[in-house]
């Protein structure tokens, strides 16, 4: 049953992938798309590369420093090579798929267990949501502009969503454990109140101000890191369609949402349609015709080299620790 739903999850993404290329794409002139990617400046790709290298030792950190009150015994090198690791193996296989290997790592290198380590991946992506929604929000600050509060409003429900979920888990847990008690099923019920037991105590990450402090520092600093990628890797597209300077920030957003959506490998069609909807917000309505095609480069560019550099950066680590290990 297992195998099936992964086949039809992954059968589903790869369609959702096709199609929005094909709404993407179909009035584009490929020919004219690869005159204008031969503009990218190689400068530009390499100190990106090393950015790359900088936001995972920062996430790397950030993970540690996060799990060490919860689960003391992970190790900085750990999470900074299963951080590479959940890099390299997002790219290259559908729906995903990294974070779940990220958490296999971590269990059998420190010997951590699984069911930990869940709740804190949910948790992080649910802070890094929220981030986005800040960044959102000096964009507004910075323009204000009606059409763009329809997207905040979208933003700040999900942020409510999720928050009220977290907060109502919490309130009613031994609710949720007597009804997890009621199930007829003896191997269900041990499962699934050993997730729940793990999750409740997996979940009081943060003890200390100076932990808290360090945590919104490294998630700070390690975004403002991948904003300046974007940043650098789409700059000479930006200024070629007289784009805002803030544009990275849209296309951060963008591709983060739309990578929250079942796709093929790489995140193909969801990630250029995302870049394509944050150009038409920015031009604030439709594309026009005769840029078409230099926002098609930009967008297939920028895609190609933020997950080019994810493969560079992540598979390096993971031949590097296979040298050492025979872990994965």
């Amino acid at each position: 049953m297992n195998r099936n739903k992964k086949f039809f999850l992954t059968l589903f993404g790869y369609l959702i992938s096709i199609f929005l290329l094909v709404i993407t794409f179909k009035d584009t002139n490929f020919k004219k798309v690869f005159e204008y990617l031969s503009e990218i400046n190689p400068f530009f790709v390499f100190f990106a590369l090393f950015l790359n290298v900088v936001f995972v030792l920062i996430r790397g950190i950030y993970q540690k420093n996060n799990l060490y009150i919860t689960t003391p015994n992970i190790k900085t090198k750990t999470s900074v090579v299963s951080v590479g690791v959940a890099l390299f193996y997002n790219v290259i296989l559908p729906t995903r798929l990294g974070d779940a290997i990220r958490i296999v790592f971590i269990s059998l290198k420190d010997n951590i267990k699984k069911r930990r380590l869940l709740p804190y991946i949910l948790v992080e992506k649910v802070i890094d949501f929220l981030l986005m929604v800040f960044f959102f929000l000096i964009v507004i600050l910075i323009e204000y502009e009606k059409h763009l509060l329809s997207y905040l409003f979208i933003f700040l429900s999900l942020s409510l969503f999720f928050i009220t979920v977290f907060l109502l888990y919490i309130k009613f847990n031994k609710k949720i454990i007597n009804f997890i008690k009621s199930i007829k099923s003896t191997k269900f019920n041990k499962i699934l109140l050993e997730i729940n037991y793990e999750a409740i105590n997996g979940m009081s990450y943060f003890k200390t101000k100076s932990q808290i402090a360090k945590s919104l520092l490294l998630l700070v600093g390690g975004w403002l890191v991948m904003l300046c990628i974007f940043y650098i890797l789409s700059y000479p597209f930006v200024n070629q369609l007289n784009l805002p300077s803030y544009s990275a920030i849209y296309f951060l957003i963008f591709s983060a949402i739309a990578l929250a959506l079942p796709s093929a490998p790489a995140g193909i069609g969801v990630v250029h349609y995302g870049l394509y909807l944050a150009v038409q917000v920015l031009m604030g309505g439709d594309i026009p015709s005769s840029q078409i095609d230099l926002v098609a480069a930009l967008i297939i560019s920028l895609h190609l080299l933020i997950f080019m550099l994810d493969v560079i950066v992540g598979g390096v680590i993971l031949l590097i620790y296979r040298q050492k290990s025979n872990i994965l």
